[in-house]
């Protein structure tokens, strides 16, 4: 019985650890419920893109250079078939990170994997995805009654940082 009690305490131990590298249950629920007016099922796709397509506009003003690291997915044609494709991968890949905040084992191997993802692309930086975050929690309010910029931080800046670990 003490072997389980033990096993029990590391356990419950090891789920606060990785709970508070995240947000808190509390922020993570504030967080998904509100995520859901923007990315409700009815109108998801048309939302993901338009709401992408304002987030990457305002990224690049901000750091005109990172126009170069999209290039791969014909950036230039900011309407193209191609960046349409990369602004829902990102903004469904966001979607699925922010649904899984209450899950802190599988959003940690969500974001190693995408941190290994952004690791072998050339001229990706920790700082564009500061900027990042800069700019959705800019953005967000304008779309999310409510918005809660605390809770956002909260939340979204360590899955940020997640995806950037090990970047230059």
């Amino acid at each position: 019985m003490r072997q389980f009690g033990t096993l029990l305490v590391l356990a419950c131990g090891l789920s606060v650890c990785l709970a508070s590298k995240y947000c808190s249950n509390a922020d993570a629920n504030l967080v998904i419920n509100q995520w859901q007016q923007v990315s409700s099922p009815d109108a998801a796709a048309k939302s993901k893109l338009t709401g992408g397509q304002a987030v990457f506009k305002k990224l690049f003003a901000l750091a005109p250079g990172a126009v170069d690291v999209f290039k791969r997915v014909n950036v230039d044609n900011f309407d193209s078939p191609e960046f349409s494709a990369h602004i829902m991968r990102v903004m469904g890949g966001l979607d699925i990170l922010i649904n899984y905040l209450n899950d802190p084992e599988t959003l940690e191997q969500m974001l190693d994997h995408l941190a290994g993802q952004h690791a072998v692309r050339e001229g990706v930086t920790a700082a564009a995805f500061e900027l990042m975050a800069n700019v959705l929690i800019g953005g967000l309010p304008k779309v999310v009654e409510d918005f809660n910029p605390d809770a956002w931080s909260n939340c979204l800046t360590p899955i940020l940082n997640g995806i950037a670990a090990g970047l230059p």
